[in-house]
């Protein structure tokens, strides 16, 4: 009798109650930053699929739709009977969030993850900057040894 009354309330719900059910679960390296197991899933977020013919394939976010419980990926696609391509449906159950998208509340509310990741960001443009600069002081050496060979 009581899973009739929640397969009820699961079916029957409203778009504002619906949109807490769409949680993906967190990789293990996100779960021990965040200390959360599930996080709410957004267009633009990079997941792994856990289930079915595109297992173990890390695809983005296209589009959520919570009235039917189901997440669009990028790139997953099949033909419809007319010819057209059509984004394939999934569960967020079948799904695994690898990185997330960062919003301004996604940052003030785990500020522990977006630091890592824009020091990251910053280390890297760093030393691309010194790696361009060595490329161009060689080149420029070339040209004076070029010039003096003449």
């Amino acid at each position: 009798m009581k899973a009739d009354i929640e397969r009820k309330r699961y079916f029957k719900a409203p778009l504002h109650l619906r949109r807490k059910r769409m949680h993906v679960h967190l990789s293990p390296e996100l779960r021990k930053l965040i200390g959360k197991r599930a996080l709410l899933v957004r267009a633009g977020d990079k997941v792994r699929i856990m289930r079915g013919k595109y297992k173990n394939q890390e695809k983005v976010v296209a589009k959520v739709d919570y009235r039917y419980y189901r997440v669009y990926l990028q790139g997953v696609s099949r033909k419809n009977a007319r010819g057209e391509e059509r984004l394939i449906p999934f569960h967020p159950s079948n799904l695994m969030l690898i990185s997330p998208v960062a919003t301004e509340e996604r940052k003030k509310k785990f500020p522990e993850l977006f630091k890592k990741v824009v020091k990251e960001e910053k280390m890297n443009g760093k030393d691309v900057e010194k790696e361009e600069k060595k490329e161009v002081e060689v080149k420029n050496e070339e040209k004076i040894e070029n010039k003096k060979g003449d």
